[in-house]
């Protein structure tokens, strides 16, 4: 059904127009529709971030709700099921078992959405690699037939079943290596393909809407791997070939946020600062990961990448370690398209009271 609805209405940034000069037009086009959709939705320059504390981990669930109850205030509607009936959460577990989303952050929120109305099979957990979710505890072993956490349907997006040869990110940038899916060897073996990153289906048309759960890292192609890297590298195929440096990585980030069907389902974003790593990623190490007691929300990706930003550079600071030397250019380069804002003086920071 979906490919029906969406197929006459494929932007250029997600499916190849033809030439290169179409396919750039498409992309502008594409950029202009999402800061149309966000100036309607009153978000554009929004750069409010909620924080609230979790002290050794008590009180997690009151906070993760009450840090929902003060978004519905804010945009005046619960996150009720829709049309489809479902709601998704996008974890991150590329650095293993020692830096994924928090279980009990996970937990928190199937929690406060079954409170809103959701079963648990209609919540999908998402990310992109099988064996890193099974290390982290979040999907299954290969021993059991069941591929769910707690009742929530588990979606590898590596498996290949997500994925559509007609949705897709295409950028010229040369592939460092050729994809190859064997689900889908028919379209590795497609000409062009290698330039592709194909987008997952399920959080573009299966859900009313998804919630984006980072963990905080540091990254020598990405500078911080945080929200905005969460919501698109970590959610396409084929994403390795952008990680040859910062300038490649950072353009592919903002590119791929800007896609209108990917952005406009991701409502919120969790920040858990209760284990970052500051140096040394994205492989995890204990001796450079640092808590703080609170848990940050925003519908702001970039707002809560720039606050990361800063953490992980005061940690280094009085670690004695050498700086990250400038902003991560995605942020600029997504604050240029109107998602959010990464000046720290547009970002106001709210503290939130446990109810």
């Amino acid at each position: 059904m979906w490919k029906e609805v969406y197929k006459e209405h494929l932007c250029g940034v997600c499916k190849s127009q033809g030439d290169s000069s179409k396919r750039g037009r498409f992309r502008l086009l594409c950029m202009f529709w999402v800061v149309l959709l966000f100036a309607s939705k009153g978000l554009l320059g929004s750069s409010l971030v909620w924080e609230a504390a979790t002290p050794e981990g008590s009180n997690y669930a009151q906070a993760v709700e009450s840090l929902l109850q003060e978004y519905e205030s804010a945009v005046g509607r619960e996150l009720k099921p829709g049309s489809l009936g479902k709601a998704g959460l996008k974890v991150n577990t590329r650095s293993g078992s020692g830096l994924s989303t928090p279980k009990i952050l996970l937990r928190a929120l199937i929690a406060s959405l079954e409170r809103r109305g959701f079963g648990r099979k209609d919540i999908l957990i998402v990310d992109r690699d099988s064996y890193n979710l099974r290390q982290a505890g979040i999907l299954p072993s290969l021993a059991e037939p069941d591929l769910s956490f707690e009742g929530c349907p588990v979606l590898a997006l590596d498996r290949g079943d997500y994925y559509d040869e007609d949705w897709y990110y295409d950028s010229p940038l040369p592939p460092a290596m050729r994809y190859y899916n064997s689900n889908h060897s028919d379209l590795a073996e497609a000409e062009g393909v290698a330039r592709r990153s194909f987008l997952p289906l399920p959080l573009l048309f299966e859900v009313d809407f998804w919630i984006n759960l980072p963990v905080g890292c540091d990254d020598p192609a990405l500078g911080v791997d945080g929200a905005l890297v969460n919501m698109t590298l970590w959610n396409v195929s084929n994403s390795r070939r952008f990680l040859v440096n910062q300038a490649t990585a950072s353009a592919a980030v903002a590119e791929i946020a800007a896609i209108p069907e990917l952005v406009n389902k991701a409502v919120l974003h969790f920040m858990p600062m209760d284990s970052y790593q500051f140096i040394g990623g994205p492989f995890f190490n204990s001796l450079y990961t640092h808590r703080e007691e609170v848990l940050r929300m925003s519908a702001d990706p970039v707002a809560l990448d720039r606050l990361l930003y800063d953490a992980i550079n005061e940690r280094r600071r009085l670690a004695g370690f050498p700086e990250i030397s400038s902003i991560p250019q995605q942020l600029p380069f997504a604050t240029s398209l109107g998602l959010g804002a990464y000046e720290r003086s547009a970002i106001e920071q709210r503290v939130v009271r446990l109810k």
